[in-house]
């Protein structure tokens, strides 16, 4: 902790995060079969469209069975970020349609989940999710002794709609979510806070219609959705006014096949920004023309990514799209992909980044004109899989996120974001191995070397250095089952800030079991080494919790 206050203030000298007051605005696996969706995961989010590119088989690990979706495109809501499920699932040879779980632990630590898949009729189908996670209680302070009183909750909740025609399918529904948090005073020596600052209120909403064609025998096929997204915020705090901001978000495909050999195909994105705060509107249309081959242990996608923005530092931006793999050895892969692309850096994401952010001006979209890779993975005995990788990638305008400042205007600690140009450069290898039902481990690191122009090096205080993630789990006896999951990520050394963010450290413990085919109790203790440390989003972590519950699927 006494590393973190040291680098409070650093951050506050960055140009593009000037210190300012706090002010209002004016007026102003294995035996088991994993399956992937349409059998009803609540979990996967927003695969409109899996892949255009004909499905790559990945090396053949014999541990488990994996039963894909009958459409290659399911249908699902918008990108959030929920609490994951604390246990897996266990061996079911259909998946049933419904699926509820709820648990809860110290710190009013709460997550609940329940969905249902209804097939009203052979051509009908309704989904419902509902979904609420947080917590509420004290976590250690980035600037004093005293615990901050931490509350954040978000609720969600969705309904979507399909019917099947004869060549075509048609799908509607909508996307609700409430978040309401605070934020960590400065001091708890502060005076007493106004309301609106502690109370903070976001609210996500979403309306879409689709239609895609499922006739296989059209010489072309495609699928567009379009809909209106909100996020809107009623409290104002500094850089984060009061108000909305609306996005009429657009997207589709089309792709056809020149032989059974290759394809051509066009992706297309479009996002019109509009906004009654004080920022500035913009369109951003991203097409991603392709063409892929395939024949035998050879295959290649290439393609190109084309964003035009009209406004707010707008252009013709592209980068490449494409990969190159080889099989070889019946379950070895060799694999070159050079990527890119434009990232719209809405309120959404901002929100999925911290959603404690704050920020000095609007954001820009992010732009990575290269980010190549080379990898390899393989299967050189059933159950074992190998991945070696490494690559470099050039951005502008990437994301950082700092800690807050505390001074005496500042009454409470954001997390800051900023923009500027990086490179990176990275590496990694994973292990993983799996025997029938009885044990399963995986064991990776990745190193992560960050370059960003001389004297912006604080810009780099919670990017990763290299990390190293192990998890395992065991059967202990028939339908009982133990786990645990370790991760450790190390941070860079800051000159300037006279040292570093103290690294992540986190070891979670689990075990689950099934009392009947389908009902699960489970329990997991999450950071047993009860280490307080900054996470990624600029906040602290709160310290050793235990929660338990249980979960059905009917």
């Amino acid at each position: 902790m006494n590393t973190i206050r040291n680098m409070i203030l650093g951050a506050a000298l960055l140009p593009m995060l000037p210190a300012a007051a706090q002010q209002q605005a004016k007026d102003s696996t294995l035996n088991r079969t994993v399956v992937v969706e349409n059998q009803y995961n609540p979990e996967v989010m927003d695969a409109f469209k899996v892949n255009v590119l004909p499905q790559i088989e990945e090396p053949a690990v014999a541990k488990q069975h994996i039963d894909y979706a009958e459409s290659q495109r399911p249908l699902t809501t918008w990108a959030v970020a929920p609490m994951g499920p604390i246990t897996r699932s266990l061996t079911q040879p259909v998946a049933p349609r419904g699926y509820i779980r709820g648990a809860y632990g110290n710190r009013n630590n709460t997550d609940f989940k329940a969905s249902y898949l209804w097939n009203i009729s052979s051509r009908d189908q309704l989904g419902v999710m509902a979904s609420l996670y947080g917590l509420c209680g004290d976590i250690p302070m980035l600037t004093e002794e005293d615990d901050w009183k931490s509350r954040f909750f978000r609720t969600d909740f969705s309904l979507d709609y399909r019917h099947d025609f004869k060549r075509v399918a048609l799908w509607l529904g909508g996307n609700f979510a409430s978040q309401v948090f605070n934020y960590m005073p400065a001091s708890t020596s502060s005076a007493q806070l106004p309301g609106y600052l502690d109370k903070q209120h976001y609210t996500l909403a979403e309306g879409y219609v689709g239609v895609r064609s499922t006739d296989t025998s059209f010489p072309v096929r495609f699928g567009i959705q379009t809909g209106l997204r909100s996020f809107s915020r009623k409290y104002a705090q500094m850089g984060l006014w009061e108000g909305s901001e609306n996005i009429f978000h657009t997207k589709g495909y089309m792709e056809g096949d020149i032989s059974d050999e290759q394809q051509v195909g066009l992706n297309l994105t479009m996002d019109n920004v509009i906004h009654d705060v004080d920022q500035q509107d913009y369109t951003l249309l991203r097409l991603n023309p392709y063409y892929t081959y395939r024949n035998g242990s050879f295959e290649a996608h290439l393609g190109a990514h084309v964003d035009w923005q009209t406004a707010y530092h707008g252009g013709i931006k592209a980068a490449p799209d494409i990969e190159l793999a080889y099989t070889f050895a019946t379950s070895n892969r060799l694999y070159l992909k050079a990527g890119g692309g434009t990232q719209l850096n809405d309120f959404r994401q901002l929100n999925d980044v911290s959603p404690y952010w704050f920020q000095t001006e609007q954001m820009r979209t992010t732009y990575t004109p290269m980010d190549l890779s080379l990898g390899l993975k393989a299967s050189p005995v059933p159950g074992l899989g190998l991945h070696l990788y490494g690559g470099y990638r050039m951005v502008k305008n990437e994301i950082f996120v700092l800690p807050g400042m505390a001074d005496e205007n500042a009454f409470y600690v954001y997390a800051g974001l900023a923009q500027d140009k990086a490179k990176l450069g990275y590496g990694g290898a994973s292990v993983s191995y799996a025997y029938r039902d009885w044990f399963d481990f995986s064991v990776d690191g990745a190193f992560y070397g960050w370059s960003v122009d001389e004297g912006k090096e604080a810009l780099l205080m919670l990017k990763p250095a290299f990390e190293i993630g192990l998890s395992a789990r065991f059967k202990i006896l028939e339908g009982l089952h133990a786990g645990l999951s370790y991760r450790y990520e190390g941070r860079k050394n800051i000159d300037s800030l006279d040292g570093k963010a103290d690294p992540v450290n986190e070891l979670n413990l689990r075990a689950d079991y099934e009392l009947m085919e389908r009902f699960n109790v489970f329990v997991s203790v999450n950071n047993l080494l009860n280490k307080t440390y900054l996470q990624s989003n600029g906040y602290p972590m709160q310290k050793l919790y235990v929660m338990g519950g249980v979960s059905y699927r009917f």
